[in-house]
């Protein structure tokens, strides 16, 4: 239900504000200062774990690239939502939107049942590839469309960076 009224809401929004992104830096610069051992007020960051760390900057790239995607995609009015244009930029960020919602919605669920579910960065990581992998497989399987255009390789490049940024939380 949630991945699914996060699909809505991204529809019903016809560009991200640059407030947006500039919420998205800031986080990014916080978490970038946390490398250092000796900044006051930051202790929440500098004992984050490096897989913690990695989870975090998954989520702000996932988060930039959707924003992006969305932006550089054109939105025409269809009734209550928006129909988007360019299908590429519109699956990529379909695929991203799953495949972030799924892994936070269980980090969520092992915040608030410690004991059941154990969540940590190297295992977000890890659902989040899973994540990409078969959303993209599925996506491409379910529309018949595998046919390689720049729109796709441009998709496909923002995947890839991800699936590094993956791996490498898994190491």
């Amino acid at each position: 239900m949630a991945i699914l009224l996060a699909i809505l809401t991204v529809h019903w929004v016809n560009a991200f504000a640059q407030l947006y992104f500039a919420v998205l830096a800031a986080l990014a610069c916080l978490l970038l200062s946390g490398v250092a051992k000796d900044v006051k007020g930051l202790r929440l960051i500098t004992g984050l774990q490096g897989a913690d760390r990695l989870a975090i900057w998954i989520v702000l790239v996932a988060l930039g690239v959707i924003g992006y995607l969305h932006n550089a995609n054109t939105w025409t009015v269809d009734g209550a939502f928006n129909r988007p244009q360019d299908l590429a930029f519109w699956r990529t960020e379909l695929i991203l939107s799953i495949s972030l919602a799924a892994p936070l919605i269980h980090w969520i669920a092992g915040i608030l049942f410690p004991a059941a579910i154990v969540m940590d960065g190297k295992r977000f990581a890890t659902e989040f590839a899973l994540y990409v992998n078969f959303s993209g497989i599925a996506l491409v399987l379910w529309t018949g469309e595998a046919a390689i255009s720049m729109s796709a390789l441009g998709a496909a490049l923002a995947l890839v960076v991800l699936a590094e940024l993956t791996l490498f939380a898994s190491l």
